[in-house]
């Protein structure tokens, strides 16, 4: 190779090597930005550890009541019991799967240590959040303005970071690692789910006896204030 040849072999390496580079604008106050974001993470994750605790506590107090019910011989008040705290439990499910997403956004948030790391980590986590807002409505109205909030920080990191639009994260690269965030937490979330609830117990039909109060299902959802 004449030394002209290795001279533009180097100028077309350094050249694609400072094409990326030049696509990323000085880092700044990156860490407070991506901090504040992980902050209102752990708020929310919070406020959804205490939902959960009264639902764990709920789950128990049913769960006496549905083995008192049936030493009592009261099948219909143990089958209403029995249908509540399986309501009970699936809404543990839900939220415990939220909770454990968004942790897992919070964790790769946090290892962000410059730019390269963020646009790798800032995309997936945007989608993630963007796809458990749905649940999050749900459960806590408030979460709402503040996934907004959250999803418009990442954003604006994303947007500060890049020049224009000459370097795009993949969608599909994107909701690769969306998927394995929610795999991940729906995992965990089942397998604690497993380890924290005991069965339910099973009724044999025998008759009401007479005279007992009647039984209501209440919503499981009034449990979580």
């Amino acid at each position: 190779m004449t030394s002209f040849e290795k001279s533009w072999a180097h100028r077309e390496v350094k050249s694609m090597t400072e094409k990326i580079r030049d696509t990323v604008k000085p880092q700044g106050a990156l860490k407070p930005r991506i901090q504040t974001a992980v902050n209102k993470l752990q708020v929310q994750t919070s406020k959804m550890d205490a939902m959960l605790t009264n639902l764990h506590q709920r789950d128990q107090q049913l769960f006496d009541r549905i083995v008192t019910a049936m030493q009592n011989h009261d099948t219909q008040a143990s089958r209403v019991l029995s249908s509540e705290l399986a309501e009970v439990r699936k809404v543990s499910r839900v939220l415990g799967n939220t909770r454990n997403s968004i942790e897992q956004v919070q964790l790769r948030l946090t290892t962000i240590h410059d730019l390269g790391d963020a646009m790798v980590a800032i995309g997936p986590a945007m989608s993630t959040m963007k796809s458990l807002k749905p649940t999050m409505s749900k459960f806590m109205p408030e979460a709402d303005s503040e996934l907004n909030s959250m999803t418009e920080t990442l954003n604006g990191l994303m947007t500060d970071s890049l020049s224009g639009d000459s370097f795009e994260v993949q969608d599909s690269a994107m909701n690769e690692e969306t998927n394995a965030i929610l795999q991940e937490a729906e995992a965990v979330a089942e397998q604690q789910t497993g380890e924290n609830f005991p069965s339910i117990p099973t009724t044999t039909p025998t008759t009401t006896p007479t005279g007992l109060p009647s039984q209501t299902q209440s919503n499981p959802m009034d449990f979580l204030e």
